[in-house]
Order: structure tokens, then sequence, then C-alpha cells
């Protein structure tokens, strides 16, 4: 149960708001208040065709908005049969398509509880022989996997008294097993935050298992902490959220289009999913190509329908209170390792740069850990009004998993290579990497590439400034710098990222393991603007800038050392200083900003001038323009 001492009162408009077409493949989903954005989105599901063939992953979700608002019941309940029936007839898929099976059962429960009282006979009946088709007492599988499944299974034993899964477990034996489980990954949430927050794709599958359970689960204990878990991501999803635009370092990265989170993104979960939550534009553009792949409504839909459990208002409070620019911490806490960001707000953009530091008994290895496999440590995504590519990051080549026997490299943007570290304060960042000759040798994983998109860019220089080569960007609303003081070039068109639409940076010895750079970041101020709003101009002027007011610094065992050390005194003067060291090590004070050490925040899920909460309790402190709220989850 949540307790505060004080709750924002927000009139609430019923009538929902349909989304008009704003041109071919694409509509407009609208909203002042999170019940009219809900209503948008559920109305626009009811109202489109999905494209054959159909998944209950991908698919099953417009079905099921259909069912809730009225639209064609008969026809509806027919397709979901169908779905239902083609899925009992091969069991063996079912069980050999991976994370499917989870999404599957969770999809398909979750539609049940939200409108089984509008289906027929027959599909009710296919669904619980689908749910008894389900493994739910497993382990070995990733969060969300394991959780979609766990809870799912959890409500079927309290729907059905008699049930039984494919492993004979029945209703009693699955309350008895999951529930504990159950119970502690979800507080664990509240206390270390939610370990997949901010991963772009997978916060989203964590919210919707949880407001099933707030929503319909009769256990009062289970309940009142599913809520808690849900309101706690949802708060937690506050800061990063600018006004369209969604900054922050996702723990989980399923590549490079996977960091596409500005305002005019429609492939990306998190940036509708905080649209719905939190506004913050008017209207918001979707994709209207249903198929069996990610889309629009297929996981938001568990968060849009009308129910009990709602985001407090009191959220949305502060997100309008917001003023920026602003800085904020956040860090996500696991049992080996702990990942820790820092991030600015700018009015047209966020810059935010993630460490992944090992508890002081988990170092031994952390090379090798999970924790690389999807991460990324550098997100600069800025507000565009012509293109959904309005991202920036430098990335390094990484294998599928960070495990010795692993022959092949993850695609573009997905993962971290473990010897990439990552500093960044206000407008500025650095990065150094040093990766050792046996590390993956076979084959060898340390390129960095830097791909910068030609579609969100409106105007690009290279200009020599100090001995070193810069790329200069305007972007239209704000301008970054990048350099490097290795020798790089430009990857061949066909070269071997293949991210379309990008020219991608690389280092002209592609054999080298060891190199830095540079990211200078700014808002189009009035020193810079030029009346004609030409953008050649700007970006001459920023060069002049970045000459005459920034300093890079490289040691003298820098291509030989291993804690070599790189600063950069950026434009307002301040220095940063990383002095390089290995996963293994710990941190020791080796990020300085102005020769003074960095205490890295492992301490406060959240700190801000809007929030913060720290690891380990339950109350949350929101500071809004009357005054400090206290805000427990219990």
């Amino acid at each position: 149960m949540r307790h505060y001492r004080f709750l924002a009162v927000l009139t609430v408009c019923l009538c929902c708001v349909f989304c008009s077409q704003a041109g071919i493949g694409t509509a407009m989903i609208k909203g002042d208040s999170y019940e009219q954005r809900a209503g948008s989105v559920v109305e626009l599901m009811a109202s489109v065709e999905p494209k054959t063939p159909e998944s209950i992953k991908y698919i099953s979700p417009f079905y099921f908005a259909r069912l809730l608002t009225g639209t064609k019941v008969e026809e509806t309940n027919g397709r979901l049969l169908k779905m239902y029936e083609s899925e009992l007839s091969d069991p063996d898929a079912f069980y050999s398509s991976g994370s499917n099976m989870d999404f599957c059962v969770h999809a398909t429960m979750h539609g049940y509880l939200v409108t089984g009282d509008k289906m027929s006979d027959s599909l009710r009946n296919a669904i619980r022989s689908f749910m008894e088709m389900g493994r739910y007492i497993r382990k070995n599988v990733t969060l969300n996997m394991r959780m979609m499944t766990e809870c799912a299974g959890y409500m079927c034993a309290q729907v059905w008294p008699d049930f039984k899964d494919a492993d004979g477990n029945d209703a009693e034996r699955i309350r008895t097993s999951l529930r504990p489980g159950i119970l502690s990954t979800i507080r664990g949430f509240i206390t270390d935050n939610c370990p997949e927050a901010d991963a772009f794709t997978y916060i989203g599958t964590n919210l919707q298992y949880l407001r099933m359970l707030a929503e319909f689960c009769t256990d009062s204990e289970v309940r009142s902490a599913a809520e808690n878990a849900y309101q706690h991501i949802i708060a937690q999803m506050l800061l990063p959220w600018n006004r369209g635009m969604y900054c922050s370092n996702p723990p989980r990265s399923k590549g490079w289009a996977n960091l596409q989170t500005g305002c005019l993104s429609m492939q990306v979960q998190i940036g509708q999913l905080c649209w719905l939550l939190y506004g913050g534009q008017p209207e918001r553009p979707v994709d209207m190509d249903i198929r069996n792949r990610d889309n629009f409504g297929c996981f938001n839909f568990w968060m849009a329908y009308p129910g009990n459990v709602t985001p407090d208002p009191m959220f949305e409070k502060i997100c309008r209170e917001k003023e920026y620019p602003h800085e904020f911490e956040a860090t996500r806490r696991d049992k080996r390792y702990y990942y820790t960001h820092y991030t600015y707000q700018s009015d047209n953009y966020g810059l935010s740069t993630q460490h992944i530091e090992g508890w002081p008994d988990s170092l031994e290895g952390m090379q090798y850990t999970y924790a690389y496999k999807e991460t990324c440590n550098l997100h600069l995504v800025w507000r565009s009004d012509s293109s959904p590519w309005s991202v920036f990051s430098v990335c390094h080549d990484n294998p599928e998993r960070p495990q010795r026997y692993q022959k092949n490299p993850n695609k573009p943007g997905y993962g971290e290579n473990p010897y990439h570290r990552v500093f960044g304060r206000g407008k500025s960042a650095i990065g150094m990497y040093v990766v050792p000759d046996d590390y993956m040798d076979n084959p060898c994983f340390y390129r960095m590439y830097v791909p910068f998109t030609r579609e969100g860019i409106v105007a690009r220089q290279e200009k020599n400034i100090k001995g070193m080569r810069w790329v200069l960007c305007h972007t239209g609303d704000m301008m970054f710098a990048f350099t490097t003081p290795e020798e790089w070039m430009w990857d061949k068109e066909d070269g071997g990222f293949g991210i379309d639409g990008h020219d991608v940076l690389v280092l002209t010895d592609t054999l080298r393991r060891r190199g830095s750079w540079i990211l200078e970041t700014t808002e189009i101020t009035d020193r810079y603007i030029d009346p004609g709003r030409d953008s050649e101009v700007e970006l001459d002027r920023f060069a002049r800038d970045i000459e005459s007011k920034t300093e890079v610094c490289i040691s003298e065992d820098y291509d030989t050392s291993l804690s070599p050390v790189v600063k950069y005194k950026g434009i307002d003067g301040v220095e940063l200083e990383m002095e390089y060291f290995t996963p293994e090590t710990p941190y020791a004070g080796q990020y300085r900003i102005d020769g003074n050490e960095v205490a890295i925040n492992s301490d406060y899920i959240s700190r801000s001038p809007y929030m913060e909460q720290k690891a380990g309790e339950t109350r949350m402190l929101f500071h809004f323009s009357e005054g400090e709220i206290e805000y427990h989850l219990e």
C-alpha cells in the first residue's frame, strides 16, 4: 500500500480521442491526460486490421482490444480461436519457440482476465487448454521471460482451481512454488531498482505482468506488492523522459535501431510507453504496419486498457514541472554488479553515460559476465521534427555473449566490449579502451565503430583542430562534436557494419586494441545562432569555441600502459579525467573532475532535483514547486 502526504488532483476528461491518419503507414495517437492517451491507443488498436500470419505475442492484443471495445466481437472470437487451435495442434513448435513461449502465455492469460466475459465458450476452453500446455516452474531464463511465465501460471492457479500444467503440477503446487519467488523479485524492484530499468524494449514487459497481478490477483499481499512495484518503475521513468525523448543507458540494448528513442521514434517501445504514461507531446506517431514483429500496440496495450491500477497523477505533475537543463544519477543493482549512470538533460537533447562495476567480492571474471551482452554505455538523443534517427553512440564490437567460446560478433549497437570505459558530466563525455591480446582472441573482439546518421544530422563538417580531426554535427536544434586521437576513416558504404542511412567512423589501424575519444555537445545558444539560421555558420562558431576553449591531453604512456590517462577540458571549462582500469579492478577514484576524485553512485536508485530514493529503502522523496512530498512503497 502506498502512503504519502500529498495527493495531486487531476481533472480527467473521459472522452477518447481517436487517432487520425497522418500519412501512409502512420497514424497519430493523442490525448491530454493518461485516460485520453490510453483510450486513443486502445481505440486505434481495435480499428486496424493486422496482417497475416498472426501470432499470439504480437497480434492477440489487437483482438483483445476489439473484444474490450465491442468491435467485431463474433469475428474476433473466431480469429482468436483459430490462433489457439493452431498452437494446440503443434505443441512441439510451442515448446521450441524460445522466448515466444513466455510472451504468449502472458498475453493469453492477461487477455483472458481483461476480456474473458466477452469470449465465446469455445474460445475460453481453447485458452484454458493452451495455458495447460505451459511449464511454469522453471529457472535459468532471463528476468522478464521467467516472470511473464511465472505470473501467468500463478494466475492460472487462481482462476482454475483444478488446473494442471504440462509437467503435472496442480494449482496448489504452482501457487506454493511460485509465490515466494514472485514476491521476492518484485519487492527487489523497489529496493534495488529493476535490473532491466531503462531497457528500451524490456522494461515494458516487466510492467505488463506487474499490472496483471495488481489488477487481478486475489492474494492481497501479491497484489499490493505488484502495484507498488508498478508505481515504482513508472516513477523511475520520470527522469529519462524529456517531452518526447527518452535519454538513458539501456542495460539491455537490442541493436542500433533499439537506441532510437527520439520524438519521432516508432520502432522502440519505451518512447510510446512514456508518452502513454506522461504525455509531453500533443500527439505521437505510430507505425500502422501491424504484423508479427514489435508494433505500437503489442506490448503497450497492457498499460492502456482501463482498470483500477493506473499511474499516480503526482508523477505526471512532476513531469510538467521539470525545468531544463538538469542532471540526474541512477543505479540498478544486481547480485554480481551494478549499473550506474549519469544523465544531462537539456531542452533539445539528453546525454547519458554509464559504468558497470562489480561488487568487491565479484570482480574476478567480470569481463565475462552477462552484463556486457546488450548494454550501451553512451546515449545521446536529440529533438527532431524531421527524422526518427536522432541518436548518437560510440560502439565497440562484442560477441553474442561474453563467453570465451563465442565466435560471432553481435550486430551493430548490440552490446559493449567490457574493456570500453565511458565517463561524462554536463555537456561532455570521454571514453577509453585497452583490450588485452588474450581477450577472446579467436576471433578478436576489439573494434570501435561510430555511426553518424545521415537523416538526423542536417549538416556535418570535418575540421583539423589542434592536430586532431573533429567531426562537427548540426541536428537543427543542437550541435555535437566528436574526435579520437587515433587516425580514422569512414567505413566503405558496403563495409562490414551495414547500418542503413549512416556513415560509420572506424580506426585506420583495424588491428588497434586501445584508444580513446571525446564528445562535446551544446544547445544552439545566442553565442552560436546565426540570424539566417545557416547551419554551416553555426558549426563554424562551434568549431572556434572548440579550438579556443578545449584541451585534450593524453599521458606519455598512452600507447604502452595498462592504465593510461586522458584529460579533456570542455567548452564550459570543466576538466574530465579518466585513468583506465580493467573490469576486474575495483574503482578507486580513476574518474576525476578538475582533479577531484568522483564518487560513483551505487547508493541512490535515483538522485535529481525532482526525486530521489536511496537503495534498500521504500521511501521516495519528490520535490515540487510547493515543497517536498514523501511517497512510501511498502
